[in-house]
């Protein structure tokens, strides 16, 4: 079973996402979301935290500037007590741009 934390949600990082799901536990955090790099030749991506740990980058290389793509989906394992948690995303350089044309999702995976 898939719980939603954010779906197609857009905007400028850093974003925080503050979330409660029935499950505790070793779970896996699923990640889809774009950028784009204010350089050429720049590596360019998101990094996640949960409850202000990081727990994992998802970078691309960017041949050219000022072109939105889509990063991979990444999937990270975490580890989930009871209550309420969030999840933080932030840009891994200082070439990553995203703005309200950028999207992210996540979901925790049963």
């Amino acid at each position: 079973m898939s719980y939603y934390i954010a779906q197609n949600q857009g905007g400028v990082l850093p974003l925080t996402y503050p979330f409660e799901v029935p499950l505790t536990g070793n779970l896996t955090l699923g990640f889809s979301g774009s950028c784009w790099a204010s350089l050429p030749g720049a590596i360019c991506g998101v990094a996640v935290y949960l409850d202000d740990k990081h727990i994992g980058d998802v970078p691309l290389f960017f041949n050219n500037a000022n072109q939105h793509l889509a990063l991979p989906t990444f999937f990270f394992p975490i580890r989930l007590g009871p209550g309420q948690h969030a999840i933080t995303l932030r840009a891994i350089t200082d070439t990553t741009r995203t703005d309200q044309n950028d999207y992210f999702s996540l979901w925790i995976v049963d």
